[in-house]
């Protein structure tokens, strides 16, 4: 008799317990990170700005506060999270050498790597590629393009002075910072130059 009521008790505080387990929401698995760009040539005490996407099991969910980022020389920025996209800054170290920048969560695991060489030279601009390379804009409409710049290895390229153009500049203007405006109707071809070396996207106003 007197073990009838803590055994109902047990079995009552069990059920309970799987109610509670069975409505408790589920947990966000992170499957992948991916730092951009990969590759980075910086000066001593120069800033460069980078993108971190995190793959998710459930979409749209920000799991900032899940990851760790660290490096084995400069310093990173948090700048926030935007469209899903969390945007960093790093600040290279006084001394020349190669570094890493590294993102993963607290599991270590998944986890991505930048590498960083820092040189007391700039290293030369061997590309420059213009994003998006197609754009197709109505009367009036604006965009801005941007311009990728790297080297002979395919690491990023910053701080370079960039001249902009436009083929035809009554169907489209560009401004320095890659600012586009359409002005009446026809294809024009947008080029960005730096060092010699060039990149173009072809603008369509309708």
């Amino acid at each position: 008799m007197n073990f009838r009521f803590p055994l109902r008790a047990v079995i009552a505080g069990t059920l309970v317990l799987g109610c509670s387990l069975s409505s408790s929401p589920s947990v966000v698995r992170i499957d992948g990170i991916r730092i951009a760009p990969a590759r980075l040539s910086l000066l001593p005490y120069q800033t460069a700005g980078l993108t971190i996407n995190v793959a998710t099991s459930r979409g749209g969910t920000d799991v900032t506060s899940s990851l760790q980022w660290s490096t084995t020389g400069g310093t990173i920025t948090n700048n926030g999270t935007i469209a899903g996209i969390i945007h960093m800054s790093y600040t290279s170290p006084a001394q020349p050498g190669n570094y890493l920048l590294i993102v993963t969560t607290v599991t270590r695991t998944p986890a991505d790597t930048a590498k960083i060489a820092v040189t007391i030279t700039p290293v030369p601009v061997n590309a420059v590629t213009l994003t998006p390379g197609t754009v197709s804009l109505v009367l009036g409409d604006t965009t801005t393009i941007s311009a990728a710049l790297t080297d002979s290895t395919g690491s990023a390229l910053f701080g370079r002075a960039i001249t902009w153009s436009s083929s035809n500049p009554n169907v489209a203007t560009v401004l320095v910072t890659g600012f586009v405006r359409a002005i009446a109707a026809g294809t024009t071809t947008i080029t960005a130059t730096c060092e010699g070396h060039s990149g173009t996207a072809v603008v369509t106003v309708k």
